[in-house]
């Protein structure tokens, strides 16, 4: 049993089907006794069962040993025949034994062997040493090419190896193959240069093995799917290398004295045999290029002569011509039709083709040919003159293309398809692009139109808005636009249905129907083409980006009429009041024309005493009424610009014209309005300014009428018309305002000090820090000059950073001489009710290192009573910082003594009106004597500001006063001259 496959394998009976013996091991060689993989006999279910393969015959005998010997769990010993994948029912040996695992559990431990192995290996050792002596039979008597024919092909047999190849080397650097054998077939012979092939290094060396790459093949294509390659070298007498054995497999060559053999016997015949092929010449190349080209038969060919007759044809070209059955009958008369598709006749033209065949170079050209079925094929025709048993020919090869061609035909209409489809994509985008700057219902109709013709490309586009029964249609030829009447039915269908429609003529009309909040509002008739009609995603995709894109239109109309109108009027607001003066200044900027601007007195009192829900109803009586009083068709140019402030615009008129107007529309207005059960009656101050004398476009002119209306409600009067003395300080604010932040931060802002002094100790207390203004047009600016206009705003909590800022800088330094001097600095009620206050105080304590007590605020009255709920929590944290807090020019204000004991106030500073007159104004020395008294039953302490001179700072003494302060110990100076004065004061005081 040498070299017989020996298989192991366990089995078991379980399962349905006991008598097939499921595989729970077996060994690898199962594949060489059966033919397939072991993997197929494992698992669960398993692909294959050994017992299934034993021969039908052999079956019960098997079966019936089985369960004996199971049974009473003796051995087998046993031949039968079981069947092979590739080589049929094969004989093998079995010997198995049984192992009972437990009550009902017995496996069975065996082995197969093949019998007939041994047989079949001798029998290949015979027919190696019949193919050795066949060899030696051939070679005896052949010569030339027929002994290296056959030397590679008994080799390739000899050595089994799928490739043998004999290659002549011309002076030491060119390689020509005179015989290569692959799989048995004759291969084309070739040239290359030495340098270029794998073979370089024989060179150099007698013998080379290399294990081919990838890289390797691609060079060398013969090599195809080659692995391994082993060359020799083959030198004649005279040491000249003449020749080079290629041997090629797909796995490396067993080692043995068979090769050695036959090189041993050969090589110098070889050589001989190599050396007159060379002497040949070309009619040996061309036999050997003949003979290897139809034993390949790869293409179909065949070789005719001069006259068209065929000399000899392949197996491929008679399949190709079906002419597998009857090979006689394919003659070139019966595969060329009467006429080439450019209508030439084929036969004298291929005729000429032949004729003009080159043994120098193969040509080509394009046929429509026929095979004996009658089928038209197309196919290039290559040409090549050759020489055949001495015998002049033309080979014909042939590549039938007729299905590349229509795969290419294919493709091109795909692909002319897919253009006009992505060109339609893009225009549809265009037509997207342009819909989205349409403004109007008809704008956007007519652009879809016109759009998707010159666009998209469709033949005819039509448009339809119901109601307006506005029709229009485009097309790419204008004389061909079609009419409503054509489309009516068809187009109601679809505005009904809501979806798209399509005709019922051959024309190719379809209809969309353009919808809005489940409404179809308008409709396009469209003439599509057999391309549109079937691409289904695109009649999608036309339809949903024209309604997005009329829904888009739809939102923008509603959102500009929500931008340009007040929500609870529907009037114009201020940005349609703008847009109107803009088109009517526009359209005729020669003409005259007014503004009317105007609110309502009381109005407040109507809101806080009804309710806004009455005065939202009265606002909404405002523009009928005044439109019905004009005799206007539309609210056009009448606003309401917010609150009750409304704006008339009346243009082409007169300024006597438009006052007259004015004064009709004041007692308009001033009639009673019928609110439910209630009358209510309001009046309006009118403020009027004129085009183009009082300003050039809407802005100047609201602005003059701003100012006019004012000076109406000051002065109490109906109407007042615009004149330029009513606004002579508004460049100033204006300017102010502009600039106060680039003021800030150009240091143009600067504070003053002035002392408070003890009229205890008549020490200096502490300073009031006052800013000031130096602007580099206007020169030197008050606080009142532009402190109001920063209340308006948030320059007003830059001014206080930058004071207090400023103040506790400086007062570091005083402190370092007088440690229990403090600095105030006044607050308005914006910054007191800002929540951050405290804490933005509490980081600059923290940033100069300074206790609250060297902080002072000072506060008004108005801005303790402005919030009072917020105004005593913040306060209450700022005392809590130590901050004190002071009311400053008490008295002037709607004084509030309620106050005075909720907030942890330290001092009341007594306003300089009362302390101007004390010594001549009995009434003013009342009650500045009462202040004092009362403030310090209160625990509280005075400061008395505006001190001017001794006799008054006297009177204050007597009086209790705490605190003085004012020009008769000092003016408002800056830091350094203030330094100055402190030292200068104390000095005194020592002296």
């Amino acid at each position: 049993m040498k070299h017989a496959p020996l298989v192991f394998y366990e089995a078991e009976s379980r399962g349905e089907q006991k008598d097939l013996w499921a595989l729970n091991y077996v060994s690898e060689s199962i594949e060489q006794l059966t033919g397939y993989p072991a993997e197929d006999f494992l698992g669960e279910n398993p692909k294959r069962y050994l017992y299934q393969m034993v021969h039908p015959t052999d079956r019960r005998r098997v079966g019936a040993e089985y369960d004996r010997c199971r049974a009473m769990l003796s051995p087998i010993y046993m031949t039968y025949r079981i069947k092979h994948r590739d080589q049929g029912y094969i004989w093998v040996e079995e010997r198995t034994n049984f192992v009972r695992q437990d009550s009902e559990h017995i496996v069975c431990l065996g082995s197969l062997v093949d019998t007939h192995a041994p047989v079949r290996i001798e029998k290949h050792n015979a027919r190696l040493d019949k193919v050795l002596i066949r060899l030696n039979a051939d070679v005896a008597v052949a010569t030339g090419q027929d002994f290296i024919e056959h030397l590679c092909r008994r080799l390739a047999l000899l050595l089994d190896c799928r490739q043998v190849s004999l290659l002549q080397v011309s002076d030491g650097q060119y390689l020509g193959c005179l015989v290569s054998i692959q799989d048995g077939l004759m291969q084309p012979r070739y040239s290359m240069r030495l340098a270029d092939s794998l073979l370089a290094p024989l060179g150099s060396q007698p013998h080379m093995v290399r294990n081919l790459s990838d890289p390797d093949r691609h060079g060398w294509p013969i090599l195809e799917s080659m692995v391994h390659l082993e060359a020799f070298r083959l030198d004649n007498r005279r040491g000249r290398w003449v020749g080079i054995l290629v041997i090629d497999h797909d796995q490396p060559r067993p080692v043995d004295s068979t090769l050695s053999r036959v090189l041993e016997l050969y090589t110098e015949r070889a050589v001989t045999e190599i050396e007159r092929l060379g002497l040949e010449g070309r009619l040996q190349e061309s036999e050997a290029r003949y003979r290897a080209f139809f034993e390949t038969a790869v293409q179909p060919s065949m070789i005719v002569d001069r006259q068209g007759r065929v000399v000899n044809i392949n197996r491929s070209a008679a399949r190709l011509f079906n002419a597998d059955q009857n090979v006689e009958a394919l003659q070139l008369r019966a595969i060329l039709p009467d006429n080439q598709p450019d209508g030439q006749q084929t036969w004298p033209a291929f005729l000429a083709f032949v004729e003009q065949a080159s043994d120098a170079e193969t040509r080509q050209s394009q046929w429509q040919l026929q095979t004996l079925t009658g089928s038209t094929r197309t196919m290039v025709v290559h040409s090549f003159r050759v020489s055949v048993n001495q015998t002049e020919g033309v080979m014909l090869s042939f590549n039938d293309i007729s299905d590349r061609l229509s795969a290419e035909a294919s493709l091109r209409e795909q692909h002319e398809v897919m253009n006009r489809r992505q060109q339609r994509l893009r225009g549809l985008v265009d037509v997207a692009t342009r819909l989205e700057r349409q403004n109007s219902v008809r704008d956007f109709l007519v652009s879809s139109c016109t759009a998707l013709t010159q666009k998209v490309g469709l033949n005819q586009v039509a448009c339809y808005q119901p109601g307006s029964e506005f029709w229009y249609a485009s097309s790419l030829k204008p004389e061909q636009r079609t009419h409503f009447r054509e489309h009516s039915a068809a187009l109601q269908q679809a505005l009904d249905t809501r979806h798209i429609s399509w005709g019922t003529d051959s024309n190719q009309w379809f209809y969309i129907p353009l919808v809005v909040d489940d409404q179809a509002v308008a409709g396009l008739a469209i003439l599509g083409d057999e391309l549109i009609l079937n691409d289904l995603d695109f009649l999608s995709m036309l339809a949903q980006t024209l309604n997005l894109s009329f829904d888009n239109l739809m939102q923008r109309k509603n959102l500009r009429s929500q931008a340009m109108h007040d929500s609870l009027t529907g009037l114009g607001n201020r940005a349609q009041l703008h847009l109107w003066i803009e088109q009517v200044l526009g359209q005729q900027p020669d003409q005259t024309a007014s503004l009317l601007l105007f609110d309502l007195n009381r109005f407040k009192e109507i809101n806080d005493t009804l309710g806004h829900h009455f005065g939202d109803r009265l606002l909404c009586e405002i523009g009928p009424r005044i439109q019905r009083m004009l005799g206007w068709r539309t609210s056009q140019n009448i606003a309401r610009l917010g609150g009750d402030e409304f704006a008339v615009l009346l243009p082409d008129v007169s300024q006597q014209e438009a006052l007259s107007v004015a004064e009709r529309m004041a007692l308009c207005l001033r009639e009673p309005y019928q609110i439910d059960a209630m009358q209510l009656q309001v009046e309006a101050s009118i403020g009027l300014s004129h085009y183009p004398e009082q300003g050039q476009d809407g802005h100047e002119l609201l602005r003059c009428a701003d100012v006019a209306m004012y000076a109406a409600k000051a002065n109490n009067e109906s109407v007042v018309v615009f004149d330029s003395h009513l606004d002579a300080h508004t460049p100033q604010r204006i300017a102010v305002l502009s600039e106060l932040e680039v003021a800030i931060g150009a240091g143009q802002l600067w504070v003053a000090y002035q002392p408070i002094i003890s009229a205890a100790t008549g020490q200096v207390a502490g300073f009031e820090g006052l800013v000031r203004w130096q602007h580099p047009e206007l020169g030197a600016l008050s606080p009142a000059d532009f402190i109001p206009l920063a209340e308006m705003g948030q320059g007003i909590r830059q001014i206080t950073r930058f004071v207090l800022e400023q103040c506790l800088a400086q007062i570091v330094h005083w402190r370092g001489k007088h440690p229990d001097c403090h600095v105030a600095v006044n607050l308005s009620s914006r910054v007191l009710l800002d929540q951050a206050l405290p804490g933005q105080i509490e980081d600059l304590l923290v940033k100069y290192a300074l206790p609250g007590s060297a902080l002072v605020l000072e506060l008004t009255e108005s801005t303790l009573l402005s919030d009072p709920v917020r105004a005593i929590a913040i306060i209450n944290q700022l005392a809590d910082l130590g901050v004190g807090v002071e009311v400053d020019d008490f008295g002037t204000g709607y004084s509030s003594l309620a106050y005075l004991k909720a907030l942890p106030i330290q001092a009341l500073k007594i306003d300089k009106s009362f302390i101007d007159d004390l010594l001549e104004d009995a009434q003013d020395r009342v009650i500045v004597e009462s202040t004092i008294t009362m403030a310090h039953n209160l625990g509280l302490k005075t400061v008395g500001e505006g001190v001017e001179n001794e006799a008054t700072f006297h009177e204050l003494v007597r009086l209790g006063i705490d605190f003085l302060q004012g020009y008769y110990f000092a003016k408002p100076l800056p830091a350094v001259e203030m330094t100055e004065w402190l030292d200068s004061y104390h000095r005194s005081l020592e002296w």
